[in-house]
């Protein structure tokens, strides 16, 4: 199987530096994309831009020049004030890097390999607006990446499911001495709507998260979205204000990983010396788990770090672009491109992973 080369593994390492030393929010990566586009360019590919009727969205092909193919799905945004405290940058040259493995192997290749650069991870679902405009239609399998602060590999994990919520009450001003009677305090709306919150969470499953934070008159996030409506609407009802509840954020479901692709995932990852852990909860959301219920998806998780971090932390900020970052991103850019390959020139594992 093919090896990334030295001048692509040089230019890889330079790319998650560029996009680390440059964060930018959902939707505005512009110069993230400009850079895997010169990237690939410069190493001989051709770059589709915009897909999707999104700005910072892309695909590359190798292969079949029509028809099926196998995904393979990089990020590239970052979270506010943190930057990169999720490492994107990783997820970026993962698989740009797989991708330039699997491109070796373009001239036995049965169906196409593509890269397919997807916004707005974290904050707005780019992948669920590809969905929606037809981008995933003729994706038969799709793998991807992500960055771990907990010092272990795993393949196949699941997640959490995520909405947000945006709830606003709305109350009445009046004259606090002269008419009292007249108000509806919008702050005790909230401030009951948190304490129902608060003790709902006493009897959620262990797996299941609810928070929020007031911000401007109300925002929260994570829900079990029927309960959290009526226990909005209780408040408002117990202080005799209005309550609007909004979607900020669209659903964002679990990962459901693909056992058939996990295996030969876990396979290529022992050519490479690591046995990662198999279907492993990952407490947070992504919407890669939308892509999943689509078509057959799985993932690794790779460690940045020798000792546990935080996500969404400027300590994993800076794990995320050290020498064990990017040599287990390097690692993990082999084992996905090679998975890749191994997909789009196996008719008989493709069948057994559709079914």
């Amino acid at each position: 199987m093919p090896s990334l080369t030295t001048a692509q593994t040089a230019d890889l390492i330079e790319l998650s530096r560029d996009i680390h030393g440059h964060p930018e929010l959902a939707y505005q990566e512009r110069h993230a994309v400009d850079a895997v586009a010169a990237v690939l360019k410069r190493h001989g590919h051709r770059v589709e831009r915009p897909i999707g009727e999104l700005e910072t969205a892309f695909r590359a092909r190798v292969g079949p020049k029509d028809g099926p193919a196998v995904a393979l799905l990089a990020e590239y945004d970052a979270l506010p004030d943190v930057g990169h405290g999720c490492g994107h940058n990783l997820i970026a040259i993962s698989n740009v890097g797989a991708y330039l493995v699997a491109a070796a192997s373009a001239a036995r290749l049965e169906v196409g390999v593509e890269l397919i650069g997807t916004p707005a991870e974290e904050n707005g679902g780019g992948k669920i607006d590809l969905i929606r405009k037809g981008v995933f239609d003729h994706v038969l399998a799709a793998l991807s990446s992500h960055p771990s602060g907990q010092g272990g590999w795993m393949v196949s994990g699941t997640g959490l499911g995520v909405v947000g919520k945006r709830v606003t009450f709305t109350g009445v001003a009046s004259h606090a001495g002269s008419a009292p009677e007249k108000g509806r305090n919008a702050l005790n709306a909230v401030i009951r709507f948190f304490v129902g919150i608060d003790g709902w969470r006493q009897h959620l499953d262990s797996d299941a998260r609810v928070h929020g934070y007031i911000n401007d008159g109300g925002k929260a996030m994570n829900g079990m979205v029927e309960r959290f409506g009526e226990i909005a609407k209780g408040a408002a009802l117990l202080t005799g204000t209005k309550v609007e509840i909004a979607e900020y954020l669209p659903y964002y479901a679990p990962v459901k990983a693909n056992l058939v692709l996990g295996d030969v995932i876990a396979d290529e990852l022992e050519h490479q010396g690591v046995a990662p852990a198999r279907g492993g909860l990952v407490t947070a959301s992504t919407d890669l788990g939308n892509v999943s219920t689509k078509v057959p998806t799985d993932w690794v998780r790779f460690p940045v770090s020798e000792k546990p971090v935080p996500g969404h932390s400027v300590e994993m900020r800076d794990a995320c672009i050290t020498d064990l970052a990017h040599r287990n991103a390097l690692i993990t850019a082999e084992v996905l491109g090679a998975a890749a390959v191994r997909v789009a020139t196996d008719k008989s594992l493709r069948e057994r992973i559709k079914r």
